[in-house]
């Protein structure tokens, strides 16, 4: 049964790519069980409809940024570059990336260009997008500038995602949870 699964996965991908997709966008919905995740690339809007509304929906309205730290995050989000690694069937995922997002638009950071990746619950996508990038945990947050890492949040933020952001984007020292060096 579960060739049948594997082999039914790669029929819905390759359906997928031959039928366009959309630019930049390549996520498939992919059953998983009693739902449906998405894998591959997508964007915020993806996850403002069903099955994934009810918690993104709720996570959104549940959540207020501060202002000052909106204001504070402005200057620093500009000409960053932001990569998200998320499952839409991971709880941490529903947790955090709904905040993530009113944050965001908060700051007026233009949702459009956020890079967002679905994973499967192994932490992969069929056209690899985490390779080399060690993802162990998602959601996973990457702030690039001029293509260098200035830092990541990994599966939930230390202190809170505001103050994450805040250090991450200005250079203050900063570990993720799971950065133990």
């Amino acid at each position: 049964m579960n060739r049948f699964l594997k082999l039914g996965f790669l029929f819905i991908v390759l359906l997928s790519y031959s039928c366009g997709s959309g630019p930049g966008h390549t996520a498939v919905r992919v059953p998983d069980g009693n739902t449906v995740i998405l894998v591959g690339t997508t964007d915020f809007a993806a996850l403002r409809v069903a099955p994934f509304s009810d918690w993104f929906n709720s996570g959104y309205t549940g959540f207020t940024p501060d202002p000052e730290n909106v204001e504070t995050l402005k200057p620093l989000l500009e000409d960053v570059e932001i990569v998200v690694y998320m499952g839409t069937w991971c709880e941490d995922s529903h947790r955090e990336i709904p905040k993530f997002v009113k944050l965001l638009k908060a700051t007026e950071y233009p949702l459009e260009v956020v890079d967002v990746i679905a994973m499967t619950r192994d932490k992969t996508t069929p056209q690899d997008y985490e390779a080399g990038l060690d993802i162990t945990n998602i959601p996973t947050f990457i702030f690039y500038k001029d293509g260098v890492e200035l830092g990541r949040i990994v599966e939930f933020a230390v202190e809170d995602l505001e103050s994450d952001m805040i250090k991450v984007l200005s250079g203050q020292p900063y570990k993720h949870a799971y950065d133990w060096d």
